[in-house]
């Protein structure tokens, strides 16, 4: 016995090994990658005059110029910049020019006084008559109504800006209250159909991916209405929301469900939900219709199409509370309170998402990718296959009551999952597998959820295989979970491990979502 434990061990260490060994060589390759490719991304200040400089090598939603707008230099892309804000151009000589001689899109503007175009020069067409520079035709682009005008000579501001293409959605300057630097209020547009969309994502997160979206949106909005949420919190943006808009969460899970208990704190603003998902499971994306990851191609225009397309979906939101249990000490920690949106669980599965939360916390995760993401959760599985990591006999450890009734006879398992929408896994529908005749429906907002069982990792492999089927156990509104002993623990893909405690799963209301129409041309991108 002690040598098998010796062997499960080492086998346990050598996984550890092996996807160290995958994210070294990953880094290796970016080290490299760095030095062909440059810096796409220079600043994200937002000053009185300064842009938001990017190379014009990144993925763009707006028209720039290829020439230098200070030195009209035909710019490489080595050393090209434009505005991610307003598309004006300068080369990496010439930029702090511009930062100080033109202004940038104005994020406010007094009400009283008319809004004029923001006219941009973008491009220069040659005519077949203009034998001098100076006669070539200019085009130029409002980067507010995102016309294109093409003239001799530099426009004058001589007429208002209607914000045309997405007035429906954008917020006009002079509907934003600042003080002291901050927004506090957002006055109503006098558009019966407004309805302002907001961009929510995290520059930090999803190799990158963040830090493309906020770019491409930030081109075709307001500015305020792109928030990068690892500097400023949702908290903090709900407010000053107006009371009915959408949102689309650029993230994973996690981030979808920070956004979505922020909002439940302001119950007067009635703000819908998208998701475009950069996670590595993105269950809720898949059930929702927004697809199971994003396109190495990210379309702006395409998905802002997809969102007002979108209808309203309720979904039920489930408090789970975890009152801990007397400890060696007689010390009784004080309760914790978390909101699940997709599952909760307890077992061999929180393990493993635990091990893989461990894993991505090290250095060499800044560096990883969701491909990485899929091969680290693959080893850390097998490895759980080997070790159980104390899941073991998880049915003697557990005393579980639905809606108050008996005790839930339980055959042997490993993990124990409260599902409130039928993906789970990476989109795994583990209610509706097997016999679906003998199973009741499972729906996301009948104030309902489904309990089910799972034996091992194997069983897990299996599942996401489709070749076996979980233990079902009960659909409930109310679940009393007695957990003695430790075991891993997760809501929603975030994982921790948990002492001993009775854990209560209860309604909380429910949140509003959006559900991408079929006919959307979003799935041309996703």
């Amino acid at each position: 016995m002690e040598t098998l434990l010796k062997l499960n061990d080492v086998i346990f260490l050598n996984n550890y090994f092996l996807i160290g060994g995958l994210f070294l060589s990953y880094l290796i390759y970016r080290i490299f990658h760095s030095f062909f490719t440059g810096d796409h991304f220079m600043q994200i200040k937002y000053r009185s005059r300064g842009h938001s400089w990017r190379s014009i090598q990144c993925n763009k939603s707006i028209p720039y110029n290829i020439d230098c707008t200070v030195c009209s230099k035909l710019m490489l892309p080595l050393n090209g910049l434009f505005c991610e804000c307003c598309a004006i151009s300068a080369c990496k000589r010439c930029h702090r020019v511009m930062d100080k001689k033109v202004k940038c899109k104005l994020e406010t503007w007094p009400s009283d006084k008319p809004f004029y175009h923001h006219w941009v020069h973008v491009g220069t067409i040659q005519t077949e008559n203009a034998d001098q520079p100076e006669e070539c035709t200019k085009k130029f682009f409002c980067c507010w109504c995102h016309r294109t005008k093409l003239s001799p000579r530099v426009l004058q501001q001589e007429s208002e800006c209607d914000f045309q293409k997405y007035r429906d959605i954008i917020i006009p300057p002079s509907c934003v209250t600042v003080e002291k630097g901050m927004v506090t209020n957002i006055k109503p547009f006098y558009d019966q159909h407004w309805e302002p969309l907001f961009i929510l994502a995290n520059r930090k997160s999803g190799s990158n991916r963040g830090d493309e979206v906020l770019s491409l949106f930030r081109g075709l909005l307001n500015p305020i209405q792109v928030v990068d949420i690892s500097t400023t919190k949702p908290e903090s943006v709900v407010r000053w929301l107006p009371n009915k808009c959408r949102i689309l969460v650029a993230g994973g899970d996690g981030t979808v469900a920070w956004v979505l208990n922020s909002l439940f704190s302001a119950p007067h603003i009635k703000a819908a939900v998208g998701i475009l998902p950069m996670g590595t499971g993105n269950d809720l994306s898949r059930v929702l219709g927004w697809g199971s990851g994003c396109d190495s191609y990210i379309n702006p225009h395409s998905i802002i199409t997809g969102i007002k397309q979108a209808f309203h979906q309720p979904l039920d939101r489930w408090k789970v509370t975890i009152k801990p249990k007397y400890s060696r000490l007689r010390r009784l920690r004080p309760d914790r309170v978390v909101y699940a949106y997709n599952y909760a669980s307890i077992g061999v599965d929180a393990q493993v998402a635990l091990d893989f939360h461990h894993a991505r916390s090290q250095f060499l995760y800044r560096y990883a990718n969701r491909t990485l993401n899929y091969i680290a959760y693959l080893f850390l599985g097998v490895g759980r296959a080997l070790d159980a990591g104390g899941c073991g006999g998880l049915e003697r450890r557990v005393c579980v009551r639905a809606d108050g009734g008996a005790p839930l006879p339980l055959p042997p398992v490993q993990a124990l999952v409260a599902l409130n929408i039928p993906s789970w896994g990476a989109g795994v529908d583990l209610w509706s597998m097997g016999d679906e005749d003998e199973v009741p429906e499972q729906s996301i907002n009948d104030g309902k959820f489904e309990v089910v069982g799972i034996s091992s990792s194997f069983h897990i492999a299996r599942l996401q295989c489709g070749l076996a089927e979980p233990f079902r156990f009960a659909q409930a509104s109310n679940l009393r979970i007695d957990l003695e002993g430790s075991c891993a623990m997760q809501v929603d893909g975030e994982p921790w491990m948990q002492t001993p405690a009775t854990i209560l799963i209860e309604p909380a209301g429910q949140s509003l979502m959006l559900r991408a129409n079929n006919n959307s041309n979003f799935y041309s991108i996703i």
